[in-house]
């Protein structure tokens, strides 16, 4: 079984500097030996930025991006994961799968010989925080990192739960501020151990923060809870009043797409701390990074 990415706890904290060393020098334009090499797609819930970033990802770096319809395949017509899984490794070099359950990433990673790179599940999107933990560092610069003041305004979702656990494998400090309710589970919070706070006030959590990340209220799959969660959320939305009480230079992430005039007002969008297309493009150079890690 050939090293996979199914969740940010599969990486050591040297594998990350080695990944982040991979995106600088792709950022420079260096080359993989990729040349030749066949990478899936397989996709089961709808996609912008990863897609598109992993297929022009695939391309720079020689290889060739084969998309995969599930409905096109006989996992469509009950054919196992494992039966799958088996399959693609005799035809393919690695495997980018996203997918609703981890479970799927955790089964196909089992059965298969080649990598698989989990590109969003319910629990995790690794890709996404490998990405969006190389924007900071690379704003804020390398040696700060550890003491920034990193703020998540949303529920325990995937972007959540990755951040949590890349906090604890590269000891950063994260603040999740959320109603009381929507918090990681246990579980991530045990994980996380001291690198994760919850702050079920979001005046406080925002104070002196040098990052302040959102996302959307209502992620895909809970739409019927979009009521509820909109009435929940209302005192969490990253506005003028809560970013005025971060530091003057802190950066605005958000991995898009936005629900303008939910999680995030249009002003906050648009000002000179959002780095939320800086996050767009890296997507694109982590992608390199971390299919060249796991192949060469």
């Amino acid at each position: 079984m050939s090293k996979s990415l199914s969740s940010i706890s599969d990486l050591s904290s040297k594998e990350f500097e080695a990944i982040f060393k991979k995106i600088v020098s792709f950022k420079k334009k260096s080359k993989s030996k990729l040349k030749g090499k066949s990478i899936g797609l397989l996709f089961e819930k709808h996609s912008t930025r990863t897609r598109l970033s992993f297929e022009v990802a695939i391309s720079r770096l020689g290889a060739y991006p084969i998309y995969i319809n599930r409905s096109d395949t006989q996992i469509s017509r009950g054919e196992s994961i494992n039966e799958t899984a088996k399959i693609f490794s005799l035809y393919l070099d690695a495997l980018i799968y996203r997918t609703s359950k981890q479970k799927n990433i955790k089964d196909f990673a089992s059965s298969a010989n080649i990598p698989i790179v989990n590109a969003l599940s319910d629990e995790e999107h690794p890709t996404q925080v490998i990405s969006d933990i190389f924007t900071i560092r690379e704003m804020k610069g390398k040696s700060k990192l550890r003491n920034l003041k990193i703020v998540y305004f949303g529920d325990g979702n995937n972007i959540a739960n990755s951040l949590a656990l890349i906090a604890k494998a590269l000891n950063l400090n994260l603040i999740i501020s959320c109603p009381k309710g929507y918090e990681p589970s246990n579980k991530i919070q045990k994980l996380a151990g001291k690198n994760l706070i919850i702050d079920n006030n979001p005046f406080e959590a925002a104070k002196n923060a040098d990052v302040i990340y959102t996302d959307v209220w209502t992620s895909m799959g809970m739409e019927k809870e979009e009521k509820k969660r909109i009435k929940a959320f209302k005192d969490f939305q990253v506005n003028k009043n809560i970013v005025k009480l971060a530091r003057k230079d802190f950066l605005f992430m958000h991995c898009l797409p936005a629900h303008v005039g939910e999680e995030v007002t249009q002003d906050v969008l648009n000002l000179k701390n959002s780095v939320v297309y800086r996050q767009a493009e890296n997507k694109v150079y982590s992608a390199m990074a971390i299919l060249d890690h796991l192949l060469s």
